[in-house]
C-alpha cells in the first residue's frame, strides 16, 4: 500500500516488518504516545524501561536508523519516519536481546541500575521471554525497515557507523579536535612514553629485578587524564588500560595466551573493587610484576614450538581428556616423533608430564578448597579415587589427605 504522496503506508510497511521479523514493532509520532502496531510488546514494557528514557537521545535529527541498547541489555531498532523530508515520528523494533545474562554478569546489572534483588524472579523471566537476536541480524532488519517506510537504501555499515556516531554528542568529537590542537601548539607530549616502552620490554623478557627498580623510579606525571571528574577513577582507568598493555607483552614474552587473558581480567577486577589511590596503585604493581615473573619462569623452560604447543594445550585441557592423538594433530609430527622429541626436551614423557601437571592441580585445590579428594580426583580427569591417590603418592610422597593436613591444620 502507497499513500497519496507515493509514501509507503506506516501500518501497512509494519505488518510486514512484522510478518517477517516476529519482533514486536510500536509507532511514536513525538516519543511520548507510543501505540503498539504488532506484536505483543505489551508483555515486555513492566519490567524493562519507560519509553521516555529511550527516546532521551533521539531530541536530534535522526537521517538514518540507529541500534540503542538499554541498560539492562534489552536492544531497540528506532527507524525514523521521515514524508517530504522532515521527520514525522519513529517505528521502534524490540526489545530483543544478544543473550540472556549469565548468572556472574547479573549482579552488576542489578547494582548498576540499582534494581531491587526482590524484582529478580521477574527480571531473570524477563530476559528469558525476549528474542534472542544478533546483531547482525539487527542492522539487516534496520535496512531493511528502512527501505519499506522511507524507500531509501542502506548498507548495515551505514548503520552501523551511523548507531556509534548517533548516541555520542557531537561536542565530543569538537573537543577531542580542540584537545589535540592545544598539545600541538604548546609541543606538550607524554612525556612517559619512553619510559612505558621500557616497561613493556622488561615484562616482555621477564626481567624481574629491573622492573621493579623502573617503577620505583616511574613517574606520576605526565601519564595521562582519562577521567576529569575523579582522580581515583583516572587512577583506576590508567591502571586497567597498564594491565591490558601489559598482557599483550607478556604473551610476546612466551606465556601462554589463554592463562595471560585470565590474569589480565582478575588483576582488572582486583582494580575495579578498590577505593583507596594507593591500593589501586599497589594492585597494578602486582599486577606487573605477576606477568613478569611468569614470563621470566617461562623463559627458563627452552623448548621448541610444537613443545610449546604441547604444554600450552595440556595446560588449557587440564581438566579434560587429553591424548596423544590430538596433540600430534595440532604440532602436524607423528605421534611417536613427538614423544621422543618431548622427553628429549622436558625430561619426561608426555604422560608423567600431563600426571605432574595434574598433581600441581590437585595441590591448589586441596590448599585453597574444601572439596573431597575424591571429586578433585574426578576433575583432574583421574580414573577413581584410588588412581588418583596412587599417583599423587608417586610424585608427592604421600596421600591427597596427609599433604592437605599438612598446609590446613585441623578444623580449617
Amino acid at each position: 500500500m502507497v499513500n497519496v504522496h507515493n509514501q509507503p503506508d506506516i501500518a501497512y510497511s509494519c505488518k510486514l516488518l512484522y510478518e517477517s521479523i516476529q519482533l514486536p514493532i510500536f509507532y511514536t509520532e513525538d516519543g511520548h504516545d507510543v501505540e503498539t502496531i504488532w506484536g505483543s510488546g505489551d508483555q515486555h514494557r513492566p519490567y524493562y524501561m519507560e519509553f521516555e528514557k529511550l527516546f532521551r537521545p533521539l531530541e536530534k535529527e535522526m537521517e538514518h536508523p540507529v541500534i540503542l541498547t538499554a541498560n539492562s541489555w534489552e536492544e531497540f531498532i528506532i527507524v525514523p519516519v521521515k514524508r517530504s523530508g522532515e521527520r514525522h515520528g519513529f517505528v521502534i523494533i524490540g526489545p530483543s536481546i544478544q543473550q540472556v545474562p549469565m548468572d556472574e554478569h547479573i549482579n552488576g546489572l542489578m547494582n548498576d541500575n540499582q534494581m531491587s534483588y526482590r524484582d529478580l524472579p521477574h527480571w531473570k523471566a524477563h530476559w528469558n521471554s525476549l528474542p534472542v537476536v544478533s546483531r547482525l541480524r539487527l542492522l539487516h532488519i534496520s535496512v531493511l525497515a528502512h527501505w519499506m517506510i522511507n524507500q531509501e537504501a542502506l548498507e548495515i555499515t551505514d548503520v552501523l557507523q551511523y548507531s556509534y556516531q548517533y548516541v555520542l554528542p557531537a561536542k565530543f568529537q569538537i573537543s577531542i579536535e580542540i584537545e589535540i590542537q592545544t598539545k600541538r601548539e604548546l609541543s606538550v607530549s607524554n612525556q612517559s612514553s619512553n619510559i612505558d616502552k621500557r616497561l613493556l620490554e622488561l615484562i616482555r623478557t621477564g626481567n624481574t629485578s629491573e622492573l621493579m627498580k623502573e617503577l620505583i623510579a616511574y613517574p606520576n606525571e605526565g601519564v595521562g587524564i582519562l577521567s576529569k571528574r575523579s582522580q581515583l577513577r583516572n587512577i583506576k582507568n590508567l591502571a586497567i588500560c597498564t594491565v591490558a598493555i601489559a598482557m599483550r607483552a607478556a604473551v610476546d614474552g612466551g606465556i601462554y595466551e589463554k592463562l595471560a587473558f585470565t590474569l589480565s581480567d582478575l588483576h582488572i577486577q582486583q582494580i575495579e573493587e578498590l577505593n583507596d589511590v594507593k591500593a589501586v596503585e599497589a594492585a597494578l604493581v602486582r599486577a606487573l610484576m605477576d606477568f613478569t615473573e611468569r614470563v621470566e619462569q617461562s623463559r627458563k623452560e627452552s623448548m621448541s614450538r610444537p613443545i610449546r604447543i604441547c604444554c600450552e594445550y595440556i595446560f588449557n585441557h587440564l581438566f579434560q581428556k587429553i591424548t596423544f592423538d590430538k596433540l600430534a594433530e595440532l604440532t602436524g609430527l607423528n605421534s611417536n616423533y613427538l614423544m621422543n622429541l618431548f622427553k628429549e626436551q622436558t625430561g619426561m614423557t608426555l604422560m608423567n608430564y600431563i600426571q605432574k601437571q595434574r598433581i600441581e592441580e590437585a595441590k591448589k585445590l586441596l590448599h585453597m578448597t574444601n572439596d573431597t579428594i575424591s571429586s578433585i580426583g574426578l576433575r583432574l580427569n583421574f580414573y577413581d579415587q584410588s588412581h588418583f591417590i596412587k599417583v599423587f603418592k608417586k610424585y608427592m610422597s604421600m596421600t591427597p589427605k596427609k599433604y592437605r593436613s599438612t598446609i590446613k591444620p585441623e578444623g580449617q
